[in-house]
Formats: structure tokens, sequence, C-alpha cells
């Protein structure tokens, strides 16, 4: 004689949360690669190229930009702020001194892209992990 049970509970981890992939895709440091806007696509200059965004997963980011306007390649900011998770494809970033944005994000193919707008119009960064 064998026994068989049922069970009609649904298991949890059957179906993740829809964003959580996504969430845990956005850690790590991205590289910069291009800005875009509406007047094109504009590639990152080997001196961009050292530029980076850093989610970590405490809610801190970092971020690092360079500049080569002057000739020679170099280090014009190295901060952090607070980054958090609003919904999928949705964060809330945070530079301090009230510059907060609402920005959208992607991830394809380990490329990110963030689309911003600081009230000025629309433009997108694209960074590469």
């Amino acid at each position: 004689m064998g026994l068989l049970f049922v069970s009609c509970e649904k298991n949890e981890n059957d179906n993740p949360e829809e964003d959580s992939g996504t969430e845990t895709e956005l850690l790590g440091v991205w590289n910069y690669i291009s800005y875009i806007d509406t007047d094109g696509e504009e590639p990152a200059t080997d001196c961009e190229k050292n530029q980076i965004i850093d989610f970590q997963e405490s809610g801190v980011f970092r971020f690092t930009y360079y500049d080569d306007g002057t000739g020679t390649c170099e280090e014009t900011q190295d901060a952090t702020g607070e980054w958090a998770y609003i919904s999928d494809g949705v964060i809330e970033l945070d530079y301090g001194n009230n510059d907060v944005y609402e920005v959208t994000y992607s991830i394809s193919d380990n490329t990110l892209t963030l689309t911003i707008d600081e009230g000025e119009g629309e433009y997108q960064e694209m960074y590469q992990k």
C-alpha cells in the first residue's frame, strides 16, 4: 500500500518577485560608454571611459567623472550618494544637496541604460559591466 500526499500551497520560490532579478543585476560597477540626447549619441572618449557608477547593496552609489577638456584626462568628481529601488525599472538617485532624481533604467546584454530628466530635457547615459 502506498501513500500519496498532495499540497495545494504555493511554493514562494517557484515564482520569485518579478523585479528582484533586475534589482540584483543593477548592483556592481558599471563603466560609462555613451551619452544620448535629442542631438544623438555621443560615445565616451578614451578619458570618459574611466567614469563609473557603482551601485552597492547598502543603498549607496559611488560615481566618478573624468574630463579631458583641458587636454589632460582628469578626474573631476569622485563622490557618493544614496539610491533606492522604487519599482521595476525605476530607481531614485540622491546626490545630496537636494539633488534627487527618479531615474528609469533598463539592463540588456550587460548594458545599463539610465534615462534621466533634470528638468531641462531627458537624456540617457549608458554603462557596461
